[in-house]
C-alpha cells in the first residue's frame, strides 16, 4: 500500500465513472470472500471480471465493500442464498483517500452499509486489507 500520485481511473471505466457523489477519504471497510488469507483475485470488480457479459455500468466497476460489521451476516446469508455459501470470511482494510473514491450505495441483499470503491491506476486493492475473520466466529 502506498501514495498513488496519478489518481487517474482506469481507462475501461464507463464515461461519468465514478460518480460525483463520490466521496475521498479515509474508511475502515469490509469485504466478503472465500479464502482464508488475502489474494488479489478476491479484489476485482465484477465489470472488471466479466467486461464480455456485463453491461459497463459505473457500479460494475466498482468494489463492493462493507462499512458496518453488523451487515457482514446480511451478506453472508444473501451469498449463501444465491449458492455462493463459500463467501463466509471477512477481510478487514482501511482505504485511503490515496486509493481512490467511494460511494455509499446501501443494499436490502447485503446491508444498508454498501459501498463501491473505485480505485486509482495501478492501485493495487487488496494491499489495502490485512486480516481476514470467520464471520459468526470471529465477528
Amino acid at each position: 500500500m502506498g501514495e498513488n500520485k496519478s489518481k487517474k481511473f482506469p481507462d475501461y471505466y464507463p464515461e461519468c465513472c465514478p460518480p460525483i457523489k463520490s466521496i475521498n477519504g479515509d474508511l475502515t471497510v469490509y469485504r466478503i470472500i472465500e479464502s482464508n488469507t488475502i489474494k488479489p483475485r478476491e479484489f476485482i470488480s465484477i465489470g472488471e471480471k466479466k467486461k464480455k457479459y456485463f453491461s459497463p455500468t459505473c457500479n460494475n466497476f466498482g468494489i463492493s465493500l462493507l462499512t458496518d460489521p453488523a451487515d457482514l451476516h446480511i451478506a453472508k446469508n444473501f451469498f449463501a442464498s444465491i449458492s455462493m455459501e463459500k463467501k463466509n470470511k471477512v477481510a478487514v482494510g482501511n482505504i485511503t483517500q490515496d486509493s481512490g473514491l467511494y460511494a455509499y450505495e446501501p443494499s436490502n441483499n447485503v446491508g444498508k452499509s454498501h459501498i463501491n470503491w473505485w480505485t486509482y491506476l495501478d492501485v493495487e486493492p487488496h494491499t489495502y486489507f490485512k486480516e481476514v475473520l470467520r464471520i459468526g466466529v470471529d465477528i
